[in-house]
């Protein structure tokens, strides 16, 4: 196989978040004039009413000084054009989904946040406040009156920084997945180290998001990878469940809605000289038959003389699932006991389970406790909202300590993507998965 294109960016990725559109209603709050008995008055009032009305429409809400500095700071890095879905940044677009804007924010299913706030505090949580929906409540009511561009005020800074791209690597070659529902894939690419590196960050840029379902990035320090690549026709080799071999460890995750993650912290994940990196891509190729992709992945580095704790991803998994046709909330789940003499300090983690998934969750109990306390929860499973979740303040799981994963399904006729029958663990999108990919540090 060709080897991968390597390069080093310098300007990190703008703001990432996401919003979505839903219909709503629209409010007009503004208040009536008052007129007097008199016809002159009458008249004259209604000309200044309409002048007036022309000026607080410019000097009120509008496109450049209210709405796009709102959606800047909370929307457009996934919603622009080279992102998903619908573009936010062009007024004339905007203007058009004004009702749906106002219709997604009020029912707070945008922008997304599928954690529960009621579970423990995490890092860059995206919510709007009541000022912020008011705008996008007047903005439509008055019209989306675009206003001034003068009137613009400086780009804010916002609370979630995206990570850096120090290194990207890129499929080796454009690769047109096989069969119309499911294809894994995996690419051998080479970052070409001759020191160890440690990874900070972590992003992928889809080539083709329409058939790009999700990246997992593993380790090849053995060069495995290579020979299963060689005897596979075409870019890259068939892989399910891993890149097909044990002696690996994730060090990247992705999934649509994901905008891409600094490791928190101060926590680094390291990637030593001469690993090869393997690309798990998951295709379904039903969104774009016969089409290409090519993506890329990038990676923040940490410099040399930076004092980083290490830190690694490791599966919090239930593979043993049986989940029955009809079940509306199957539950499956593992308990297990840290009993290996060490202290892990549990950052967060990436969640992933597929469509029949309802919920999924990681709880922790004590010796000395009775009752298990959250950790990381997420109560309304949402398949195309995935991304990695950290703690803002990390949770030290003692040895002794019992750790539970839970997740919950609905294989019932009320979900669309119920299969009738019976579902086990799988890599295809009709089987199911239990896992958190969790950051891990030892000691605490």
């Amino acid at each position: 196989m060709s080897e991968s294109r390597l390069t080093r960016l310098e300007p990190p990725m703008k703001r990432a978040c996401v919003l979505g559109i839903l219909l709503g209603v629209a409010c007009d709050n503004t208040k009536a004039p008052d007129h007097t008995a008199s016809g002159d008055n009458l008249e004259s009032d209604a000309d200044a009413a309409q002048d007036s009305g022309d000026d607080a429409i410019d000097d009120g809400v509008t496109w450049h000084k209210d709405v796009s500095p709102l959606l800047e700071q909370n929307c457009t890095g996934c919603h622009n054009p080279q992102g998903i879905s619908f573009d936010l940044t062009s007024y004339p677009e905007t203007a058009l989904l004004a009702e749906a804007l106002v219709g997604a924010t009020e029912s707070g299913s945008m922008p997304p946040w599928p954690p529960s706030r009621e579970c423990r505090p995490l890092l860059h949580e995206r919510t709007l406040s009541e000022a912020d929906r008011q705008i996008l409540r007047d903005w439509s009511a008055r019209g989306t009156p675009e206003g001034d561009p003068a009137t613009a005020p400086a780009p804010a800074e916002s609370e979630f920084v995206p990570p850096d791209e120090d290194l990207t690597l890129t499929l080796p070659e454009p690769y047109t997945p096989i069969g119309a529902t499911d294809d894994y894939r995996c690419f051998v690419v080479d970052p070409q180290l001759t020191d160890t590196a440690r990874i900070t960050g972590f992003q992928v840029h889809p080539d083709n998001s329409a058939i790009v379902h999700h990246v997992l990035v593993y380790t090849d320090t053995e060069g495995i990878a290579a020979t299963l690549d060689e005897r596979d026709e075409g870019p890259g080799y068939t892989c399910f469940g891993g890149p097909g071999f044990n002696e690996t460890s994730v060090v990247g995750a992705w999934a649509p809605g994901s905008p891409g993650y600094r490791l928190p912290h101060n926590t680094a994940v390291s990637l030593e000289a001469g690993t090869a990196l393997v690309l798990q891509v998951h295709y379904s190729p039903a969104g774009d038959p016969g089409g290409s992709d090519q993506s890329s992945v990038s990676f923040d580095l940490a410099d040399a003389d930076e004092d980083r704790q290490s830190a690694f991803f490791v599966p919090f998994v239930d593979t043993r699932l049986e989940i029955p046709p009809g079940a509306e909330a199957h539950e499956e789940g593992v308990t297990f006991t840290l009993d290996y003499g060490i202290n892990l300090q549990f950052f967060g983690g990436g969640p992933h389970l597929h469509r029949l998934g309802s919920s999924i969750s990681v709880h922790l109990r004590k010796p000395d406790q009775e009752e298990f306390d959250c950790i990381m929860e997420i109560p309304r499973w949402d398949f195309n909202y995935q991304e990695i979740y950290f703690l803002k303040d990390p949770v030290v799981i003692e040895d002794g300590d019992e750790v539970s994963l839970r997740c919950v399904y609905d294989n019932s006729d009320t979900n669309p993507y119920s299969t009738g029958d019976y579902v086990y663990w799988g890599d295809a999108t009709n089987d199911e998965m239990c896992l958190i990919y969790a950051l891990a540090g030892l000691g605490g």
